[in-house]
């Protein structure tokens, strides 16, 4: 089985669009900001902060998209006291065994689809300082800062991820390969 992770980098739409020319899927898991302009019907909503989710959900709907998605994010003692927030209807941690740093919500996706049994091609999770296509909760401009915060837990998970993942764009397809 293979899934495509889709993220938020700026890149997105270029990566998804290759990589629906090299294959088909067996399913969808949409990455944070990513659901809520998949135009869609996708399989799993994953993030690292379920408080956002009930507002993506709400812009989803108003936009008239399709629903039916499972949105997955950590156990709320992972994540802090944010973490018991949001319509939740699956936990899963965010590391792997042996991992003590956050590798970042793209790489979160990633495991989620890999403990599900699947092979994963990454659309739009380059791993470096691209912006997202959608603007940043935190930061406003579209800008991600965020790699120097998620570097450690991403070269923990590197190992998890050999060999069952490949990426269309960025670090993590220089890391990991791109799909054949």
């Amino acid at each position: 089985m293979l899934a495509l992770v889709v993220g938020s980098a700026a890149c997105v739409w270029d990566d998804v669009k290759a990589a629906k020319e090299l294959c088909s899927f067996d399913a969808v898991c949409c990455v944070k900001r990513a659901g809520i302009a998949w135009p869609d019907k996708f399989d799993v909503w994953c993030s690292l902060h379920p408080e956002f989710m009930d507002d993506y959900e709400a812009r989803r709907m108003a936009a008239g998209l399709p629903d039916g998605y499972e949105i997955v994010a950590p156990p709320p003692h992972e994540v802090g006291m944010h973490g018991a927030k949001g319509n939740i209807a699956r936990r899963e941690p965010y590391m792997w065994p042996g991992m003590d740093r956050s590798p970042g919500s793209g790489i979160y996706g990633i495991k989620v689809m890999l403990t599900a049994g699947y092979r994963v091609v990454a659309a739009g999770i380059p791993m470096n300082n691209e912006p997202h296509f959608i603007k940043h909760e935190m930061w406003g401009d579209g800008s991600w800062n965020g790699l120097e915060n998620f570097e450690a837990g991403f070269k923990q998970a590197i190992p998890h991820m050999m060999g069952k993942v490949r990426s269309m764009s960025g670090r993590t397809k220089d890391i990991l390969g791109s799909p054949d």
